[in-house]
């Protein structure tokens, strides 16, 4: 029986370590806080093909879209133009009006 990501509790792609993503988030990657104090993480990679964003449960990689800024897996869609980003997580929706907050220190 193969095993997915979400069903394997000990499953992750993300490649620097789970402490890092909970506390502050990865060496290099900008903070963003939206309402209600929520918080995610994002990193840019492959020359901006590729961001890795760090969830509160969660982290996924996100594939560049066809428009400056927009990444997606067909289920998470995150936009980013400037200072500001719009997540949809696909799940909770809980990630409005987020601001850069200040890049993650190592």
């Amino acid at each position: 029986m193969a095993c997915t990501l979400s069903a394997c509790g000990g499953a992750s792609m993300w490649p620097f370590g789970e402490d890092e993503v909970r506390t502050r988030g990865p060496a290099g990657s900008t903070e963003y806080v939206c309402d209600k104090d929520r918080k995610f993480y994002v990193l840019i990679q492959d020359s901006g093909n590729t961001v890795w964003l760090a969830l509160p449960d969660r982290e996924l990689s996100l594939e560049k879209g066809e428009a400056a800024g927009q990444y997606g897996n067909g289920i998470t869609k995150l936009v980013i133009e400037g200072d500001t980003a719009q997540l949809d997580d696909g799940y909770k929706h809980d990630f409005n009006n987020c601001q850069v907050s200040a890049p993650a220190k190592k």
